[in-house]
């Protein structure tokens, strides 16, 4: 990971947070070691995506991939986003189900891009 000052955006224009508020009440307070920053680079998309899933462990939501670009055999892009993002209704009610669940449009996501001409 290299918080490089290669950013497009001035990063003054950014605004990190480090407690993340849920719908239930709950929130938690993450260092800004760990919260992600626009123009993070990371030697692989492992790295990124490890760097990802161990943030949102910190702040209290879980992760899936939600789109993947393909060059080829090899991965272009790819959209990591929050497990509970967009807003959608079961058809099934709530008091039938075992274990309801619902979208909260979660904002978190990350967009990792490989870069082919990065040396680190």
């Amino acid at each position: 990971m290299n918080d490089s000052t290669s950013n497009k955006l001035n990063e003054n224009d950014l605004v990190y947070s480090s407690e993340m508020n849920h719908a239930d009440g709950t929130s938690f307070v993450v260092d800004e070691k760990f919260v992600p920053k626009v123009g993070m680079i990371f030697k692989t998309l492992e790295e990124a995506g490890k760097f990802y899933k161990h943030y949102s462990k910190l702040a209290g939501f879980f992760t899936k991939i939600r789109n993947t670009t393909w060059d080829g055999d090899k991965i272009k892009k790819q959209l990591i986003v929050c497990s509970r993002e967009g807003r959608w209704k079961s058809k099934i009610s709530p008091t039938l189900k075992t274990n309801p669940s619902a979208g909260l449009n979660c904002p978190a996501m990350i967009y990792v891009h490989i870069m082919k001409d990065v040396g680190l």
